[in-house]
């Protein structure tokens, strides 16, 4: 067997205490909506303070159901919102949670922009996916299903961080799966085989985030 092989013959994703085998991703890729990848991910997070229409038109494709008068607020809101305190590069395995007044206090200053004054019927997961195509690297597309697959490890990370007052920390438990992930080798090698594709479409997939990656895998295992 080739190295390449051993290598996905021993090595698993972790997503939520679930294993996925790197063939087993591969072949996820494989069968995700090329669509969804070129329309809402690949033109990537444009302009560092600002949302436009058409990027809240490209969160259709992840079936954001924003409405018209939503996506006038989301316009709106972006205006004065807190954009220059997070990098269009940052990476959510750099916002520790148990660093005060870092990058986890700025994304969720940025969140709570949006969700504080949010009107009825927007919610975590509209937000989340506007956040998301946005800066890519660091917030993770909180829908519902992806939301109950984390439950319980979104609470056990709440308590591992009790001075920050939450029940579940959906963002903490996703980040410890990236940087566990990313220290088995894992992720890496994922992202290689996707690169390594005879599939057009497949290797555009291995230049996401390591956070839509995993989010890809997990709507698989969920």
């Amino acid at each position: 067997m080739n190295r390449a092989g051993s290598e996905a013959g021993t090595t698993v994703l972790v997503i939520a205490g679930r294993s996925i085998d790197i063939d087993t991703a591969v072949a996820t890729a494989h069968a995700y909506p090329a669509v969804t990848v070129a329309r809402y991910d690949l033109p990537g997070p444009g302009a560092l303070k600002e949302i436009t229409a058409d990027e809240i038109a490209r969160t259709h494709k992840v079936s954001s159901r924003i409405s018209h008068a939503q996506r006038d607020w989301f316009i709106r809101n972006a205006v004065d919102a807190p954009w220059a305190a997070v990098p269009m590069e940052a990476q959510l395995v750099d916002a520790d949670p148990h660093v005060n007044d870092g990058l986890y206090d700025r994304a969720e200053a940025l969140y709570d922009h949006f969700r504080t004054a949010a009107p009825r019927h927007v919610g975590v997961a509209k937000i989340s996916k506007v956040l998301h195509l946005k800066r890519p690297g660091l917030f993770p597309i909180l829908d519902s299903k992806v939301m109950a697959f984390y439950r319980l490890h979104a609470r056990a990370a709440a308590a591992r961080y009790p001075h920050r007052g939450k029940r579940a920390m959906y963002w903490a438990a996703i980040r410890d799966d990236v940087c566990a992930n990313l220290d088995s080798g894992a992720l890496p090698l994922f992202r290689r085989r996707l690169e390594q594709s005879e599939a057009e479409q497949v290797r555009r997939i291995a230049s996401l985030s390591d956070v839509r990656l995993l989010d890809l895998l997990t709507w698989a295992v969920a």
